[in-house]
């Protein structure tokens, strides 16, 4: 059986275990896992987006800068060249030739000679043309039917811009390379003899190298250029198969798959041709830090559920049997066997803890004694208490028959005294509860009133001011005749011929009952009030036990709730505040 309790607790602690330190640490280490591959992947289309806005820098630039060229060419000194080149289409060798060498003189002139132009030529509407720089190898009629050929034929002197992804030079150097044409069909008002079909410059293109440079690291995939409809216009490293079938420029990034393996596709807009920088790289090469950093990851969560597992292990040899053996101390202390004493074992904690067990336990044993025999004492109090309620009976008792000896000699003064004794008997002897309704505290007030002025010969009168809505409100009881028996015995003594007044104020506001006691009597100095409230002025208590007595037992019933405030005016009144919360006779328990 110890045993079998000895596995469950050991269950319970495994279980424990991975409900709040496996299963949270695995849950976060997938997370983290997730999040860092997303950054990763981020980081990564971030850098090819930062390499595709170089390359469609470069690519705009370069097109405003063709376009700027060409059309200084062909409008610098009121259209010179474009009158020179009109001239070349002579059928005179001669003068074809003659003005072919000044044409290229103002080309070298106009241009300023640099490495990105390849040529520059004017194509005849004749059919002939003429080559500035070099020539090219493009057929002229394939050249003419090129959209930025046709583009420009149906725009005058408007610039329009084409691309070839190859050199159209015989150059080995040029030979995969992007080449930017710009062509410009002149108008009558710039070519005034109306033979010139249309301007062109052909510039090799700096965006071609710089994708190739990029395309070189592994990371940002391999860059080609797509014109607006999605076709594939430069591609150095031949790799638009790995393109999905359909492509719009709307579509910046997407991953998808071919022959099972998965690409990420990032397509930038180039915006002043339009074109669209695409770069393709498999999610392989995207990941392939993150899978290292992943490793690394799992490798140290491993290793620390490694570390956990030998902590469990040593930490249940250690504690397990220590605690089992305390859990049953227990169980024998709650079936009431005292006589339990725990074997101290195990760390120092624990064996602390087993010796403040066995501690508890003789100290309970010492207790359970004490409290036995405490019992035995409250019985006999209960005893000596009950025997004691026989003596206030006996005393009304007796009151009572002199009541009625005194009715039947028909001595009523005696008679009404002792009936008005009799209530203020009952009302303090009363055990079953200590309160009462205030209209019950008036009446026994009134019982106390009615002896005192047979005592002082109807030296003093009392006046009533008290709200009918507060004499269901239950007070303590005997709260008032103390403070009035003070005004009478105490306020009053001096008192010659003035008659002495007593008003009772009571009203309810704002949830509290409030109580004023004044009387028009000696009053008393700030320094006989101190004394008279002072808890440690014995003096004042023996003359004035009432008093004390009532502020104890409001603050015993009510707390910070209530308050007992005297003022006096030496030779004119003396007033007594009492407040206290309201509660209706239906809430007495």
């Amino acid at each position: 059986m110890w045993m079998n309790k000895k596995q469950k607790l050991k269950a319970s602690y495994y279980n424990s275990f991975f409900a709040l330190i496996v299963i949270p640490i695995l849950c976060i280490s997938l997370l983290s896992i997730f999040i860092l591959r997303a950054q990763m992947v981020d980081s990564a289309v971030l850098n090819i987006r930062r390499a595709q806005d170089n390359i469609a820098s470069v690519l705009g630039n370069e097109v405003k800068d063709v376009s700027l060229r060409l059309s200084h060419f062909i409008y610098v000194n009121d259209s010179e060249i474009v009158r020179n080149a009109a001239r070349t289409n002579s059928h005179d060798p001669a003068e074809k030739y003659h003005y072919t060498q000044i044409l290229t003189e103002s080309f070298n002139y106009a241009m300023v000679p640099v490495q990105d132009i390849l040529s520059a030529v004017f194509y005849m509407k004749s059919g002939d043309h003429t080559y500035m720089k070099s020539d090219i190898i493009l057929n002229p009629d394939q050249l003419k039917t090129s959209q930025w050929y046709q583009e420009a034929l149906l725009e005058p002197n408007v610039v329009k811009v084409g691309f070839y992804d190859y050199s159209v030079m015989n150059s080995r150097k040029n030979a995969y390379t992007l080449t930017i044409a710009a062509g410009l069909s002149p108008g009558p008002e710039v070519d005034r003899e109306g033979v010139i079909e249309m301007a062109a410059l052909f510039v090799s293109s700096q965006a071609g190298r710089l994708m190739k440079e990029y395309n070189k690291e592994s990371m940002l995939g391999s860059a080609m250029i797509a014109d607006k409809s999605g076709h594939v216009i430069f591609d150095a490293e031949d790799t638009k198969d790995l393109l999905p079938e359909t492509i719009t420029g709307d579509e910046r990034e997407f991953s998808y798959r071919i022959n099972g393996k998965r690409y990420m596709r990032v397509a930038t807009v180039e915006p002043v041709t339009g074109l669209s920088i695409i770069s393709v790289v498999s999610y392989d090469t995207l990941t392939s830090s993150f899978n290292r950093t992943a490793m690394i990851l799992i490798g140290v969560v491993l290793f620390l559920f490694l570390l956990f597992y030998l902590f469990s292990s040593y930490f249940l040899k250690s504690i397990i049997e220590p605690i089992h053996n305390t859990v049953e101390g227990m169980r024998m202390v709650e079936e009431g066997n005292l006589e339990v004493h725990v074997q101290p074992k195990g760390q120092a904690e624990l064996r602390l803890m087993i010796h403040s067990f066995n501690s508890m336990t003789r100290r309970f044993k010492t207790l359970m004694a004490e409290n036995e025999e405490q019992q035995q004492k409250k019985h006999k109090a209960e005893i000596r208490a009950l025997q004691s309620q026989i003596n206030p009976h006996f005393l009304v008792n007796s009151l009572n028959s002199i009541r009625f000896i005194a009715q039947m000699s028909k001595y009523e003064s005696i008679a009404r005294m002792a009936e008005a004794l009799i209530k203020i008997l009952s009302g303090s002897f009363r055990s079953n509860n200590g309160f009462y309704t205030l209209k019950e505290e008036l009446e026994v007030l009134d019982s106390f009133i009615y002896l005192m002025k047979i005592r002082y010969s109807d030296g003093f009168d009392i006046v009533y001011q008290v709200d009918d809505a507060c004499l269901l409100a239950l007070v303590p009881r005997l709260i008032l005749q103390p403070v009035v028996e003070n005004s009478i015995v105490h306020g009053f003594d001096a008192m010659m011929e003035e008659m002495g007044t007593i008003w009772i104020v009571g009203e309810k506001k704002e949830g509290f009952l409030f109580l004023e006691i004044r009387d028009n009597g000696k009053g008393m100095t700030r320094e006989e009030i101190s004394s008279l409230l002072s808890d440690n002025a014995k003096e004042s208590e023996r003359r004035n036990v009432g008093i004390h007595n009532v502020r104890t037992r409001l603050s015993l019933n009510y707390g910070e709730q209530c308050s007992f405030v005297m003022e006096s005016e030496p030779g004119e009144y003396t007033r007594t505040l009492i407040r206290i919360p309201v509660s209706g006779k239906e809430n007495e328990t």
